[in-house]
């Protein structure tokens, strides 16, 4: 599998862009984006979509398996990475069974704040 950052040489090169220039296109530094290139570091998904459009491809393309796009530091704090050693692949089912049960427990925590508000309400009209 390539990496994402032989993918960005690949279709930078293909293109006739220097990193300067698609760096600029992206309104970033130089060598923010050489280390997207080394694999040093990776885009956020606002980038990543930046990106796709600079070079016509499907975002698809960029996160598919291989990638490994999704870096603990991204979601630091979040639920939905839990293991924080860890890296999960955008489209890994891992990920999707995350954010699915973060739905269910957002679901439940509305559900008891309707409950809390229809009892406040029946002591307001008491």
């Amino acid at each position: 599998m390539l990496t994402l950052g032989t993918k960005l040489t690949r279709l930078r090169k293909k293109k006739g862009y220097s990193q300067q220039e698609v760096a600029d296109l992206l309104d970033i530094s130089q060598p923010a984006y050489h280390k997207w290139e080394t694999d040093i570091t990776h885009p956020d998904l606002e980038n990543l979509l930046k990106v796709s459009k600079i070079f016509d491809v499907d975002l698809s393309y960029l996160t598919e398996e291989g990638s490994n796009l999704i870096s603990n530091n991204q979601f630091e704090g979040s639920n939905i990475v839990a293991n924080h050693q860890h890296v999960i692949n955008m489209h890994s089912p891992e990920l999707i069974d995350r954010v699915l049960k973060n739905q269910e427990q957002i679901t439940e925590i509305l559900n008891s704040q309707n409950k809390l508000i229809e009892a406040l309400i029946g002591k307001i009209r008491e």
